[in-house]
């Protein structure tokens, strides 16, 4: 079993065809950086929390490997989990 856990748009939000917002870096606490891009949950399929080497108590973002390889921050209260 893999130590990263999937992450997964919300079911709620995927339902109603959200996007959230997610960002390659961040600067204060709690400020994403340009370029902020949204993602769908089909963006989202096949990611997984990641550990990227930076302090978690850092910044209040959760660490999204996609499945593309990028890594990205994004809101814990866009996001679901699951075991893979």
């Amino acid at each position: 079993m893999s130590v990263y856990t999937g992450v997964r748009m919300r079911d709620d939000l995927a339902e109603e065809g959200y996007s959230v917002p997610a960002s390659f870096a961040f600067s204060e606490y709690d400020r994403m950086d340009s370029p902020i891009m949204y993602l769908t949950a089909k963006d989202l399929e096949g990611a997984t929390e990641y550990d990227n080497g930076v302090d978690a108590d850092a910044h209040p973002f959760i660490v999204v490997k996609l499945a593309n390889g990028e890594v990205v921050y994004m809101v814990g209260a866009d996001l679901d989990w699951e075991a893979v």
